[in-house]
């Protein structure tokens, strides 16, 4: 009995601590803990407790002062069983739906638009991604003329995501001549995984073009690269500022910070693939620039299942009692928008 009560005035001094670091930024001393806790201990009894705390790795002694702050251990343990699962304010709820009001054209810019809305919401920076899908299908190529010698391009997948790019050819080009072009891509690429259309399988279609072949076969590779970009990963970051001006991070440097944000397709893969809301400290990120913050992500639903996600990075000492419901919320509503936007496509 003795060792279970320990335990668990243990696990309340580490979360009265976690939780006094995290709105003070300053070391945590028992005096501060004696008044807080409401636990009826003295100062000696809450040092000796803070000592065990830092022997068994969950405070660390920034100084040689009495003030302690939490390990990446701590941390740990206060996200998984100690912090309480509070649950939004109307206004926090109400600010969300506003910033979640977005009007964009097309996936992409949508959920780039979100990412913005989600770095304002939580003070740090975003990250989010672009749905990856092997299933993915091309479902609509469309041709629409410019000008005479011009035509924009534009590819639109199962998943709602639309790529759009100026074709400029150094042939006339016709109404006829988009039209039959329209045709065949239509005939031949909608309906296949997006995967599944090569540079081989394009190619292939330059004795398809007939008298057209001079004005229309360079706009063949130009569809070859809007379908690699379909199948690769696109991510979009928001409130980059918002993590450089954080003191908690002033060990890194800045070019380290610059250099880990352009790193674009590794921060994608350590979100991709989550299961409700995931928080990853420290060192459980792979990128060793992800040492000194944590990353908070949870994914976004299109059409009944997982398309991608949505996450913030920050320091280690964050708020995680109010982001974690934070993110949670705000990848329901964004999964509500990008359906009700683009679910009927």
């Amino acid at each position: 009995m003795r060792n279970t009560e320990l335990a668990e005035r243990k696990k309340r001094i580490l979360c009265a601590i976690v939780e006094a670091y995290v709105a003070t930024g300053e070391p945590v001393g028992s005096k501060v803990l004696a008044s807080v806790t409401g636990m009826g201990l003295s100062s000696a009894t809450i040092r000796n407790e803070m000592f065990e705390l830092v022997e068994l790795g969950y405070l660390e002694q920034p100084h040689t002062s009495a003030g302690r702050i939490p390990s990446q251990k701590g941390y740990r343990l206060y996200v998984d069983s100690l912090m309480g699962r509070r649950r939004l304010s109307r206004e926090e709820t109400i600010r969300i739906d506003e910033l979640l009001q977005i009007n964009a054209g097309d996936f992409e810019t949508t959920l780039e638009a979100a990412g913005k809305a989600l770095a304002e919401v939580t003070g740090l920076t975003s990250v989010s991604t672009v749905p990856q899908d092997k299933g993915v299908m091309l479902r609509k190529v469309e041709l629409i003329q410019c000008g005479r010698k011009s035509a924009l391009l534009v590819l639109l997948t199962s998943m709602g995501v639309i790529k759009s790019k100026l074709y400029r050819s150094q042939e006339m080009l016709t109404p006829e001549m988009l039209a039959f072009f329209s045709r065949l891509l239509d005939e031949r690429l909608c309906g296949l995984p997006v995967e599944s259309i090569t540079s081989e399988t394009l190619e292939a279609l330059t004795g398809e073009l007939f008298e057209y072949t001079c004005a229309l076969r360079p706009l063949l590779g130009e569809i070859g690269e809007q379908i690699a970009e379909l199948s690769g990963s696109e991510v979009f970051l928001g409130g980059e500022a918002n993590l450089l001006g954080r003191a908690e991070v002033a060990s890194m440097s800045v070019r380290d910070l610059l250099h880990m944000l352009e790193r674009r397709e590794a921060l994608a893969a350590l979100i991709r693939g989550i299961h409700g809301v995931e928080v990853r400290i420290g060192t459980e990120n792979d990128l060793q620039q992800l040492h000194a913050l944590s990353i908070v992500a949870a994914p976004y639903e299109f059409q009944g299942r997982q398309a991608g996600a949505v996450g913030i990075i920050g320091p280690t000492r964050m708020d995680y009692a109010k982001i974690v419901p934070s993110l949670a919320y705000f990848s329901e509503v964004l999964s509500r928008l990008i359906n009700n936007t683009f679910g009927t496509l």
